[in-house]
């Protein structure tokens, strides 16, 4: 082994000694640590089916940070943050080579600290209140217990789909409603046959026949009276109208509260073990 070869060889050893595989990388003069396994928080639950480095909690974020504090390893150390209508602590895993403070994410948890617009339940049962149907201190109620879930986090699209549900149960005839407003529209024919009776009827008028124009409006008798579809219509919103839906949405909200989540947890990658 020549002199050259020896002092090359022993230089290598000294670099996999300070700087164990998988903990130094070199890119040029860019370097970067890797980041060491964090475990999984216990209960907690993937944000969506294809996504396990999201997942969400119901402990909330104090009991959270607790758990990762306690497991915290050398070079582990967390920062904490408030932005984006969120507040929580990111843990990151940081080492100083040479003059650099080289970091690597971990894992970072956080809870809301806004709320979405009120729920739609809120609304319904106001509208119930207002009725006569219900009592104000009932609606406080339930703003009370359930006020929070606007704050919360849910899997997928659970909290949309949980008040949908609640909706078509709610109001049951609202395609019947949508569709009779559809065939309210007034058609080109009719738009063209009720200008024509106007001007004959502006003409009957100049004219000073009064009994024509009574028998001209006697034969149009269908501009008289709101089509068949728009009578409908009106019977079908005034039923929903006296409908007391109260129990489905107090139920839509007890279900929503089943499907909150207090905390949000994002792995950074390949640190989920």
């Amino acid at each position: 082994m020549t002199k050259n070869t020896w002092f090359l060889s022993a230089l290598l050893c000294l670099t996999v000694q300070a700087f164990p595989p998988g903990q130094l990388f070199a890119d040029g003069d860019v370097e970067f640590i890797v980041a060491h396994p964090m475990p999984l928080y216990p209960g907690s639950v993937a944000a969506k089916d294809s996504d396990e480095q999201r997942r969400l909690s119901k402990d909330d974020l104090g009991a959270v940070k607790r758990y990762f504090e306690s497991r915290l390893k050398p070079g582990d150390r967390i920062e904490t943050f408030s932005k984006g209508g969120e507040t929580g602590f990111k843990v990151v895993y940081a080492r100083k080579i040479g003059r650099k403070e080289l970091t690597a994410f971990e894992v970072s948890a956080a809870a809301r600290t806004e709320k979405r617009p009120l729920h739609t339940a809120f609304g319904e049962l106001s509208a119930q209140v207002q009725s006569g149907r219900h009592k104000d201190a009932e609606l406080q109620k339930m703003l009370k217990e359930y006020g929070d879930i606007d704050s919360a986090y849910y899997r997928g699209n659970e909290y949309k789909e949980i008040a949908e549900r609640a909706g078509k149960e709610a109001h049951p005839d609202q395609d019947k409603l949508k569709a009779a407003g559809r065939h309210n529209k007034v058609s080109a024919d009719d738009k063209a046959e009720a200008k024509e009776l106007k001007r004959k009827m502006k003409e009957l008028k100049a004219q000073g026949d009064i009994a024509g124009m009574m028998a001209l409006a006697q034969n149009s008798k269908k501009f008289q009276a709101p089509p068949a579809n728009q009578m409908e219509a009106a019977k079908l919103a005034a039923e929903d109208r006296s409908r007391d839906t109260w129990d489905i949405w107090v139920r839509c909200l007890k279900d929503t509260k089943a499907a909150a989540y207090r905390t949000e947890l994002r792995y950074g990658e390949n640190v989920l073990k």
